[in-house]
């Protein structure tokens, strides 16, 4: 018997160093590829990730930056370079904005190539999901809700459920996601499904072994790590202060941050303001983690929004004790005092927490082992088959 694979389209921007781009990754090294044929669309560039990406995910790439910056450079500049297939995108883009969200259809005679699919998924809101409502043809529409706050206004929220009738499944990575959608959108609760992201325990110990720079983690303090991006709404900036209440008080302290973002700036004045050049360590942003987060006493979540909170469940697969700011997603599997602390969203909350696991050896020891009940939901099989289901969900052929 000959088995036909089905076709799947996955699109997004890019293949950068983040939370959605990481989980994006593990689902493609998951599925099944004698039962699939992939393609994967990116819009901005490939990125960090992409020598991850497995070899039989065939990656078409877009480079919609050809459609950044004002107006009339922008066709000037792709009329000179001779990239006319730019300039159209972006008069559409521009359109868009008079006759509304499905004007981008119009740029389906230059996708064509695509050809048909058997479910196309939209990895991101935006761009990733009005292409695939309105350009791609498929039989199945699923697109991915990673947001863990809700920031749209009202017309905003017309559109995004102008672009969502268009699909049959909504994917929330939470219960709490789903919840808050239900809460902000005219959206059919029946639609909605939530699926995780995987958390691959065995990848994540494979590139925690891996060396880093020799002498960076002291033995002598209680080393700390956070791992998230550099903005507002991440709560990286409150570690410098939690930082230095916690030196204030008499604690040997080194705290690293592992990220970038646009407070990078910030973050760096408020250590050199604080005088903490030796105790708070910017390391960037690391496309391997988890070699450094090895090496913590505990691990420091301090974000004010996440959808489900990755970084912390890869942190729970190593044995860090947790101290995780109250959020949607965390407040989901985090059973505080039992499998890590949930706290306040702010300095006060983070500091208190460091300090009852420094002070308290036995709830520490206690907090070192990870919850295997609660990191069985994320494995990659059970992700993968919750996938796979939604896929054949109302297919004749796969009943």
């Amino acid at each position: 018997m000959i088995y036909i694979k089905k076709r799947l389209l996955f699109v997004n921007g890019h293949l950068n160093v983040g939370g959605v781009e990481k989980s994006l990754v593990d689902l493609l090294k998951a599925i099944d590829y004698d039962k699939y044929e992939v393609d994967l669309v990116l819009f901005e560039e490939l990125g960090d990730y992409v020598d991850e990406i497995p070899k039989d995910v065939n990656i078409k790439f877009y480079d919609l930056t050809n459609t950044y910056g004002a107006f009339f450079k922008c066709i000037f500049r792709n009329l000179k370079a001779n990239k006319f297939k730019y300039v159209f995108i972006r008069i559409i883009f521009n359109l868009q904005r008079i006759f509304g969200v499905s004007t981008i259809s119009l740029l389906k005679s230059l996708f064509k190539d695509l050809g048909t699919y058997d479910c196309a998924i939209a990895y991101r809101i935006g761009i990733c999901s009005e292409f695939v409502a309105y350009v791609v043809d498929a039989k199945k529409k699923i697109t991915w809700w990673h947001h863990g706050s809700y920031d749209y206004n009202e017309e905003q929220t017309k559109t995004i459920e102008q672009v969502y009738d268009k699909f049959d499944y909504v994917v929330s990575v939470s219960q709490g996601c789903k919840n808050m959608i239900l809460e902000n959108m005219n959206i059919s609760s029946e639609k909605i499904v939530v699926i995780p992201n995987i958390i691959d325990f065995e990848d994540i110990k494979k590139k925690s072994l891996e060396k880093i720079e020799d002498n960076l983690f002291d033995k002598d303090f209680v080393n700390i790590v956070s791992i998230g991006r550099l903005s507002p709404e991440k709560g990286m900036i409150n570690c410098i202060f939690s930082c230095k209440q916690l030196v204030d008080l008499g604690y040997k302290i080194k705290w690293f941050l592992i990220g970038d973002g646009v407070e990078y700036e910030k973050i760096k004045t408020e250590i050199e303001k604080n005088k903490l050049e030796e105790k708070v360590f910017l390391l960037g942003r690391k496309k391997n983690p988890y070699s450094y987060l090895r090496h913590a006493y505990i691990y420091v979540h301090p974000s004010y929004v996440e959808s489900m909170s990755i970084t912390v469940l890869e942190a729970m697969c190593l044995d860090k004790p947790l101290v995780v700011t109250r959020s949607i997603g965390p407040s989901e599997f985090i059973r505080s005092g039992e499998n890590g602390l949930l706290v306040d969203a702010s300095v006060d909350g983070i500091v208190n927490g460091v300090k009852h696991l420094i002070n308290n050896k036995d709830l520490y020891k206690k907090l070192s082992c990870k919850d295997k009940v609660v990191l069985d939901k994320y494995k990659k099989e059970n992700i993968r088959e919750q996938l796979y289901n939604l896929i054949k969900e109302g297919d004749a052929n796969d009943r």
